[in-house]
């Protein structure tokens, strides 16, 4: 059984995700709390044996993690950035008051 579909829903605060064991092993995912709006239900078939929804579960968790440590990454760079930025301030308006001292003297 196959089926084309595709969504896009932006994440909220409030995103959860849900899941239930075999036999129909399922992942819910709303991206806005649940309850509150719409989700996604990912579900095995019954005719799936357990070896493969293991391989797909580790597939779909593998791809989760990658996607988690480039936002990790993405706000490792911004923060790094902030610091950066915050350090560069201080300095010049260091400068700025050492310049300012040597001219009034």
């Amino acid at each position: 059984m196959s089926s084309n579909a595709s969504i896009t829903i932006f994440w909220d605060r409030r995103a959860e995700v849900r899941s239930s064991p075999p036999p129909l092993g399922s992942l819910y995912i709303d991206a806005a709390g649940m309850g509150d709006g719409t989700h996604l239900a990912m579900m095995f078939g019954s005719e799936m044996p357990l070896p493969e929804q293991v391989a797909i579960a580790d597939r779909v968790l593998a791809g989760v993690q990658r996607w988690r440590d480039g936002i990790v990454e993405s706000a490792d760079r911004q923060r790094t950035a902030e610091v950066e930025l915050a350090e560069a301030r201080a300095e010049l308006a260091r400068l700025k008051g050492e310049s300012d001292e040597g001219a009034n003297q």
